[in-house]
């Protein structure tokens, strides 16, 4: 490899913020993959910890060590790796995740194959928990279709052309909120290429009070975020429908009603004929997502009441054995389950 990373294949952006005690796990998977052809890039955003100490630590001339002056967030910290990447492919990784040893081959690979995709990803595990999976799609339809109830790859598991980012310049801004900077640098990247997944596990995400979203309001930033994201599309967001997307994504942290369901369902029929009227998604795409949305509020609702129940079965579509067997056993047991903040 060339000097400074210049000429490699991969530059592997690792922003730092507080993650001392899951910082060298993290860097030893990136280091120790099967591909060697990259250079890491460790940004420290002004840590309280000992994680700037580990990383000076590290003796591999492959990293690089960019220690910011001021604390920027998720989105700052993570253009500034970007800004100085010299690889064709840049990879993002959280610093408190591991890779599987042929993540990177295994993507390089996949990129080289598919020139018109600019972004892509994979599955990911929760880290001691394999049997936690975190599926994405896999299509860039499908993607498409799911982007305004699910970020299109996961940003742990992600990887850049380079040269998409640069011909269009796109960009993290500094100004953006700490929570779903991730999805706010993909919208922008849809607009101009096209993105898939594989279908395997390649990153270990790590759960815990470390994670960025602890300690924050998480209504108010899911607010943000679907309301940023619905806007983005020219789709409504007031505040009845954000309550109702919210639903839609499985969060109930400020109740959910049996007039909710009759809302739910209202709310999922108006955004698939605005979205088909306007040519947004894929049409059945599209449909298959809404439909999925409505299937797995079956599953919620016993920690959601009875009177959910009745309100659901009444509106149901797309009755089935499944469905019927699990709603029917929870009404016998009389099982019930508090809804999650």
């Amino acid at each position: 490899m060339a000097a400074g990373g210049e000429g490699v294949t991969v530059s592997v952006v690792l922003p730092v913020y507080n993650k001392a005690p899951f910082l060298r796990a993290c860097i030893d998977s990136i280091l120790g993959q099967s591909f060697t052809d990259l250079e890491l890039i460790a940004v420290d955003d002004r840590s309280t910890d000992e994680s700037l100490s580990i990383l000076r630590a590290v003796g591999d001339p492959r990293l690089r060590v960019i220690a910011l002056d001021l604390n920027l967030g998720p989105a700052g910290c993570a253009q500034r790796g970007f800004d100085v990447a010299q690889g064709r492919y840049i990879v993002r990784m959280d610093a408190d995740d591991v890779m599987v040893p042929h993540r990177i081959a295994a993507q390089v690979a996949f990129m080289d194959v598919h020139p018109d995709v600019g972004m892509s990803g994979s599955h990911m595990v929760v880290l001691d928990r394999p049997g936690d999976l975190r599926r994405a799609s896999l299509s860039d339809v499908d993607c498409r279709a799911g982007v305004l109830f699910q970020i299109p790859v996961y940003q742990p598991s992600s990887i850049y052309r380079r040269a998409v980012l640069v011909e269009h310049g796109i960009r993290f801004e500094d100004g953006w909120p700490r929570y779903g900077e991730d999805w706010l640098f993909q919208l922008r990247l849809l607009k101009v290429t096209q993105v898939a997944n594989l279908d395997e596990v390649l990153v270990h995400y790590r759960v815990g009070p470390q994670n960025s979203t602890q300690g924050r309001d998480r209504a108010s930033d899911l607010r943000m975020l679907f309301g940023a994201v619905l806007a983005w599309y020219g789709l409504p967001h007031d505040a009845s429908s954000l309550r109702h997307h919210l639903h839609a994504v499985k969060f109930y942290g400020e109740g959910f009603s049996v007039h909710d369901v009759a809302g739910l369902r209202n709310y999922l029929d108006g955004l698939r004929d605005q979205v088909h009227r306007r040519g947004l998604f894929d049409e059945a795409a599209f449909a298959r997502r809404v439909d999925r949305i409505w299937d797995d509020l079956a599953y919620q609702l016993p920690r959601l009441g009875r009177g959910a129940l009745w309100a659901y079965l009444r509106r149901d579509r797309s009755p089935s054995v499944a469905k019927f067997r699990y709603l029917l056993s929870s009404f016998i047991s009389g099982r019930t389950y508090t809804a999650e903040a």
